[in-house]
């Protein structure tokens, strides 16, 4: 299987594609886009829009040789007056094309419109800043970076343990950075950022992290995150719906988006700079800094 990232004629990023099995799915979506296109009595040239789809590009989708973004099907989605079935229809050939592929669930990220995150005992890979990162998988004996940086915050909620934000990772100039990171993140964005506290009665989840990455109206799959390896993306509708009231309810149970920043104010307060021993990750022994427990204490 081959996959690039393209432009087309100065337009918006496309991937074309060899493979058998991807073109079958996007051949759907390309007479999809035809046929709605036919109904709305548009004529190629009617849909041109300049660095967004040429009309060479439209006709490439509808035959199914190129793979659209999803701004792509979103914008052509509104133009036919779709209701938002165009976009499903998207969101349908990705995850399924994603699925035949075995390909990592985190390059799904940039595909989807929202993301839901729980994260019990470390701040979520995509928002972990370069030096926390490489801190954690060091620790861990993994030196490959699962994921990016998530650039659109208003898409992404996150919840975490406390335990999260209190474990020192990399020594104190590196957690601090990371929750000053989320600070400004939460204060300056759409980031929805709740913690779960310490002794809370009745916790909902006591399962690891989980991820529901939402592409389309009506299609969200969840990838379940394994310490090691890419975890499992599940699409089935009954266990889609029992991950997402699972993260209401963990949301019910964590503190207040504004309590959970001044929880992380505080945490990043109380992370000083100290000339004695770091945390685990930057080839250290000790077990607390500044008040924090570091990542030996919290992997026993």
């Amino acid at each position: 299987m081959t996959n690039s990232t393209r432009r087309s004629s100065g337009h918006g990023p496309t991937r074309s594609f060899e493979s058998g099995a991807e073109r079958s799915g996007w051949e759907v979506f390309g007479e999809r886009v035809a046929r709605f296109r036919a109904e709305a009595g548009l004529a190629h040239n009617d849909l041109a829009m300049r660095e967004v789809l040429s009309a060479e590009e439209l006709r490439e989708i509808e035959s199914g040789a190129t793979v659209p973004a999803r701004c792509t099907a979103d914008y052509l989605d509104r133009r036919f007056g779709a209701k938002g079935r165009l976009t499903n229809a998207w969101a349908r050939a990705t995850i399924s094309t994603h699925l035949a592929g075995g390909a990592c669930p985190y390059e799904l990220d940039t595909s989807a419109r929202t993301i839901r995150e729980f994260s019990p005992g470390t701040i979520p890979v995509p928002l972990q800043t370069h030096d926390y990162g490489t801190a954690l998988r060091r620790f861990a004996g993994n030196t490959a970076r699962r994921g990016g940086l998530w650039n659109r915050s208003g898409g992404l909620r996150v919840v975490v343990n406390e335990t999260a934000v209190r474990t020192l990772v990399g020594g104190a100039e590196v957690m601090r950075e990371q929750l000053r990171r989320l600070v400004n993140a939460i204060r300056g964005s759409g980031l929805r950022f709740q913690v779960i506290p310490h002794g809370v009665a009745d916790h909902p989840c006591p399962m690891g992290p989980f991820r529901l990455l939402s592409l389309g109206p009506a299609y969200t799959v969840a990838h379940v995150v394994a310490p090691y390896g890419d975890g499992q993306l599940i699409s089935a509708p009954s266990e889609i719906q029992a991950f997402s009231d699972l993260f209401e309810d963990l949301c019910g149970a964590a503190l207040s988006v504004a309590d959970s920043l001044a929880l992380l104010a505080d945490a990043a307060t109380g992370v000083e700079p100290t000339p004695s021993p770091k945390a685990i990750g930057s080839g250290s022994e000790a077990n607390r800094v500044g008040g924090l427990s570091t990542l030996s204490t919290v992997a026993r």
